[in-house]
């Protein structure tokens, strides 16, 4: 087998060709390798004779006489293997014959002797000849010696793009020797001064055209002169009409070359399989089988290309049968490598996003299936194929092995369909309520699947100690076996997420059911990979991030034990004398305290006198002004614990006096947490952390100044709250946008260097990025520090009305990216498209973002207008000469067609057979006509082209088209943004179902994703959530505030009703009622006393004689002691006997001596 290999010169040909410089005149040699390399090299080259097939020479030893050629005396011996093989070979070949151990010639051998050339071209000759193809053998010698120059592929890519299409009207499917014999066969028929131009005009090499013909003159006079063959001067064979010439030259082709066969494995990945050394070699690029976009299953090669990888050269397709017809037959067992050939199978049917779950993050999860099922069925060769464009996965197996394969790989499936199907976002409905708001799961059809208002986790954190070694699929599927529930959502922390001392944890759960939760939580010291498992509940929302930008965090505290009135300052021993004469008659708060040596430390002294409710830090702050002297340590004397208010019921009074400084905008976003800590029985004081959105500096700022020195409701006077004075604030820059901002970056780091109490530092993180931490002594200096990073950082958010989501996704096309990348360049700026939002931002100098957003508009929107169609050339029972005949009829540049079709753009692909049409569908519909007309003509029956499917909801041709992932039907994407806004303005439409005849299946949420921007669908979410309270019969309802999204349990009937303390508006309802809560009165009384104010009031003078109603005003009038004369509100003077009135009380007096005959 010859094998063309790249390799090393020998020092001796590097001095050579160095001397060359200096041949005519002084000049210089430029080495393109090192020192080094050039000491590795060989000294001499090693004698051709060593490195080249031994045929030849071996058949001239033989026809000396030599019965063993391994004892021949060469001057520079081959290896003995070498001999072996060409011996083998030659065996093969049919031109020599081992008889009793003695190697002989056979008389075929003799001939090949007589012609003096290589054996195997010699074998094409006479077998030729032997099928009165004289001619065409002859020629096929030349043009295999010849094969490599025979097409130019020189230039720009434009060029060489030009010179493959001109090679393809000469294509044969039969394969490259054929498609030789072609071009010369019409080379040969032109006038000779006709043909110079001819192959500048087709792109041939016409110096290797005429050597070939000079070899053919040479060849037809030796066979004339040693064999008495006269070459004749016609062709038997026609490269366009099929005929048994071409089944005699496959014949001829493969018994000259009998080792050098592969056979197809199959699988496009491994290619052919030699049948010689079992490897897996791919056709070389510029092959003919592949403009046929044929795979022959056998195939037989001149000669090996091994450069970075190896390649099949000069390849002819064969007949299997042909291979029964070879004598002596071949050393390979032909049915053992048939029953080794893998079959295909094709899976289709499945969404994008599936397919990309199934694959995983940079195909590990498709790697560690393959390598799963590689082992099980101990073949190295099954392989798994994804295309997610045309929705379908490939299987390659073997047809003992393929059941098996397509078992694991639809049980994968199938797990990944069951959680898209029961995939949900945790939606919090308000922002505040402390510790675990209420929370709804949104799931698929936009339809709420769970509403949790317990406050019962849904959610367990996972944690293990080497997260690596977990296999994610099989941890779900273990929690979901031993919980018997069903996980609905996934958050899986990677390395940025997480800090140093957080590398144990993998992630968050979250389940459809708090019982399930519960369960996993119960699982926690279970073994799992080798080691145990940590599972605890989660209170935060997975889905609904709190903080879109890094948390602020707080620390406040407030006393538990109160002061003894007794402080201890410590100090220098050599200073308690002078701080004893600062400390006289000092007053704090409003007293003057006693101070005295201590008699237990002598290095302090002791405070006493002062109001016991005074703070730490107020009793410090005058001590501290009172003396110079350094005060070492400093603490108050204080007493037994008291009693404090449930925990939560102080993070609901913190979050009351802070929520009226928190933006109001947006309610069902969190702006802040709080969390109070459970505080041990010997703690001096109650802690807490508030954590705010990092984007509300200022607001924190005046919350804390708000509550600094508050008593929280339930807590006595002196249990004054203390906020922490210094801030931690960190702000993650991801690596490419660190580049692009890092000299503003450290300008702005330069300009807060003198700020005191200030510290800023940069970071670098485990995956590269960038981590900036600030640290100051109050949120109005972090607010005001960490806003010029903030705005650096988050770049500019690119907003032009025409950018529609059908635009904005071109950039994650081929030229999108590229687009992308020359854009980024060439400005020095950072393109990020966020497929979740649909938006784009662009980081980098300010002034020169607006310049990038600008083009970046412009250039996507010219790349939509231009977009192009695709005119598929092969598949769908398409001929497989399409292209070739395409390219015949048009031209290599398709101008042929160009001018039918004016105003048409058209660009030809191809590696991938494709025409790329830019211009709109009805020139689109005008080329596939004339592409229709070609291939109908052509052998075998083609269905005409389809102009693509039509959209179940407008009827019309899909324009934009977007693939439904549960079922895969495809809709205008447009429709089905359609059919979501109208299932949010009509709520009684949930859920949403695809709207394909017969389908109605519930719309995924990865679907409504990558269909509605982040606000449409909070918008949807609050439609169905709506539309899930109504429809519930009366279980739920909202909040009875204005525009307040909380819900509440209905209590159930027959029980009392329980208050609901809403934790968006803080209002307090009766769950029974729906009315104020109402203590101690029962719901109906309640709603009496709502619709009629007076009748409690009636209902309490209801026989009671010591009270009446005012005549004058009919105000309620309670009579306890003393005179008949009463004095109303409004200013009358009542007589209680009879109730007449007076203007003054002298005249009701009167009346009562005259009338009644007493006052009393």
């Amino acid at each position: 087998m010859n094998v063309l290999k790249v390799c090393w010169i020998s020092q001796s040909s590097a001095n050579q060709r160095a001397g060359r410089a200096g041949r005519t005149e002084p000049g210089r040699c430029y080495r393109l390798y090192s020192e080094a390399d050039y000491q590795c090299m060989e000294q001499n080259q090693e004698p051709e004779i060593r490195r080249v097939h031994l045929g030849v020479a071996v058949l001239r030893i033989l026809a000396l006489g030599v019965k063993n050629v391994q004892e021949f005396d060469f001057v520079d011996a081959p290896s003995h293997s070498s001999i072996e093989m060409a011996i083998r070979n030659l065996i093969l070949l049919g031109v020599i014959q081992i008889n009793n151990n003695v190697v002989e010639l056979t008389n075929e051998g003799r001939y090949l002797v007589r012609m003096g050339m290589e054996p195997r071209l010699g074998k094409l000759i006479l077998g030729c000849f032997h099928h009165t193809l004289g001619r065409e053998g002859v020629v096929l010698a030349a043009l295999m010696a010849n094969a490599s120059s025979i097409f130019c592929r020189v230039g720009s890519e434009e060029d060489k793009q030009r010179s493959d299409c001109l090679k393809m009207r000469f294509c044969h499917c039969d394969g490259d020797l054929f498609t030789l014999l072609a071009v010369y066969k019409e080379w040969e028929g032109l006038p000779k001064e006709r043909r110079n131009q001819w192959c500048w005009e087709n792109s041939i090499n016409a110096k290797s055209m005429r050597r070939c013909h000079d070899t053919i003159l040479e060849l037809e006079s030796c066979l004339e002169r040693e064999l008495n063959l006269v070459t004749p001067s016609y062709w038997r064979w026609k490269p366009h009409m099929p005929s048994e010439c071409d089944m005699y030259l496959k014949r001829v082709i493969l018994s000259s070359l009998p080792e050098n066969v592969a056979m197809y494995s199959g699988s496009k990945q491994l290619g052919y399989e030699v049948a010689q050394t079992g490897k897996h070699v791919q056709l070389h690029p510029s092959c003919s089988l592949l403009v046929f976009a044929q795979k022959p299953s056998w195939v037989v090669f001149s000669e090996l290309l091994s450069i970075s990888n190896q390649y099949l050269v000069c390849v002819s397709a064969f007949d299997f049968e042909s291979l029964h017809s070879l004598d002596p037959p071949p050393l390979f067992d032909v049915f053992k490598m048939e029953k080794r050939k893998l079959e295909t199978r094709m899976l289709s049917g499945f969404g994008c996003t599936l397919l990309k779950k199934f694959c995983g993050k940079a195909n590990s999860n498709l790697i560690s299936l393959v390598s799963h099922i590689r082992k099980v069925c101990e073949d190295d060769r099954i392989s798994i194929e994804v295309d997610v464009e045309r929705n379908d996965i490939q299987l390659y197996a073997t047809s003992h092995d393929m059941e098996t394969v397509v078992q694991y790989v639809n049980d994968v499936l199938e797990c990944e369909k069951k959680w898209l199907r029961t995939e949900c976002i945790e939606k919090c409905l308000y922002h505040g309520s402390g510790f675990s708001p209420s929370i709804a799961l949104f799931g698929s059809g936009a339809e709420i699947k769970h509403l949790e208002l317990g406050k019962h986790s849904l959610s367990v954190e996972v944690c293990h100690p080497n997260t690596d070694a977990i296999d994610d699929k099989q941890l779900l599927m273990f929690l979901e076996k031993n919980t018997s529930g069903i996980v609905c959502s996934v958050h899986k922390y990677t390395c940025t997420a997480r800090d140093v001392e957080d590398r144990g944890k993998w992630g968050r759960i979250t389940f459809l059911s708090p019982d399930a939760a519960l369960r996993a939580a119960e699982l926690d010291g279970e073994e799992f990979c080798g080691a145990p498992l940590k599972i605890s509940p989660s209170q935060a929302a997975a889905g609904d991030k709190s903080f879109l930008f890094p948390a602020v965090k707080a620390k406040i505290f407030w006393p538990r034990r109160l002061s003894r009135g007794v402080a201890i300052v410590k100090c220098d021993i050599k200073d308690v004398d002078i701080m004893l004469r600062d400390f006289y008659n000092l007053p704090i708060g409003g007293r003057y305290v006693r101070c005295e040596p201590g008699r237990k430390d002598v290095d302090s002294v002791v405070i006493s006198g002062f109001d016991k409710e005074l703070s730490e830090a107020e009793i410090l702050d005058v001590v501290r002004t009172a003396t110079s002297v350094r005060i070492s340590s400093f603490f108050l004397i204080k007493g037994d614990a008291v009693g404090n208010p449930p925990v939560r019921s102080c993070e609901e009074a913190l979050l009351k006096e802070i929520s009226p400084f928190m933006p109001k905008k947006d309610p069902h976003i969190n702006s802040c947490r709080v969390q109070v800590f459970q505080p041990e029985p010997k703690d001096a004081y109650m802690r807490a952390s508030i954590t705010f959105d990092g984007r509300l500096h200022l607001e924190a700022a005046k919350a804390l100044e708000q509550i600094e020195g508050k008593v929280l409701p339930g807590c006595l006077s002196w249990q004054k709250i203390n906020c922490q004075r210094v801030f931690h604030s960190s702000l993650i820059v991801p690596l490419p946008v660190y580049r692009v901002i890092k000299e503003e970056l450290e300008k702005i780091l330069e300009s807060f260097s003198n700020f005191k109490g200030l510290e800023c530092r940069l970071e670098r993180t485990s995956n590269g990025s960038q981590r900036l931490k600030i640290t100051a002594n109050a949120t109005k200096t972090v607010a005001e520090v960490r806003r010029p990073f903030e705005e650096l950082s988050r770049g500019k958010s690119v907003e032009h009305a025409s950018l529609t989501p059908a635009v904005v996704q071109l950039l994650v096309s081929r030229e999108g990216f590229n687009l992308k990348s020359s854009l980024q360049q060439e400005t020095g700026t950072y393109i990020l498209f966020d497929r979740y939002n649909m938006s784009v931002r662009v980081f980098g100098p300010p002034d020169k973002i607006p310049f990038t957003q600008q083009k970046l508009v412009q250039s996507l929107l010219s790349l939509h207008e231009a977009k192009h169609l695709e005119i598929h050339l092969r598949g769908r029972n398409l001929p497989a000469d399409l292209m070739k005949q395409v390219v015949k009829q048009f031209g290599p540049d398709l101008s042929g067609l160009k001018e039918k079709v004016p105003g048409a753009d058209l660009v030809l692909n191809i590696r991938r057979q494709i025409i790329y049409l830019r211009g709109n569908k009805e020139l689109k519909q005008k080329v596939e006509k004339f592409i229709f007309d070609i291939a109908r003509s052509s052998r075998g029956a083609v269905e005409r082209l389809s102009t693509g499917p039509s959209c179940p909801i407008c009827l019309c041709e899909v324009e934009d088209g977007y693939q439904l992932e549960g079922c895969c039907h495809l809709f205008c994407r447009s429709c089905l943004v359609d059919q979501c806004e109208s299932a949010i303005r009509n709520q009684g439409t949930f859920p949403i179902c695809c709207a394909h005849e017969g389908c109605g299946e519930a719309i995924l949420l990865t679907d409504l994703r990558g269909l509605l921007l982040g606000d449409k669908l909070e918008e949807l979410f609050r439609a169905s959530l709506g539309s899930f309270v109504a429809s519930s019969g009366g279980t739920y309802r909202f909040c009875p505030s204005p525009d307040c999204p909380s819900v509440y349990r209905v209590a159930d009937p027959g029980t009392a009703g329980e208050p609901f303390v809403c934790g968006a508006c803080y209002s307090e309802t009766c769950t029974r009622c729906h009315l104020e809560y109402h203590p101690y009165i029962s719901c109906d009384q309640y709603r009496e006393f709502k619709e009629d104010p007076d009748s409690s009031l009636k209902a309490w003078c209801s026989g009671k004689e010591h009270v009446k109603a005012c005549p004058s005003c009919g105000y309620t009038i309670e009579k306890i002691d003393g005179c008949n004369h009463i004095e109303c509100k409004c200013g009358k003077h009542v007589c209680w006997v009879c109730l007449e009135f007076f203007g003054s009380s002298d005249s009701c007096y009167d009346h009562l001596r005259n009338i009644h005959m007493a006052i009393i």
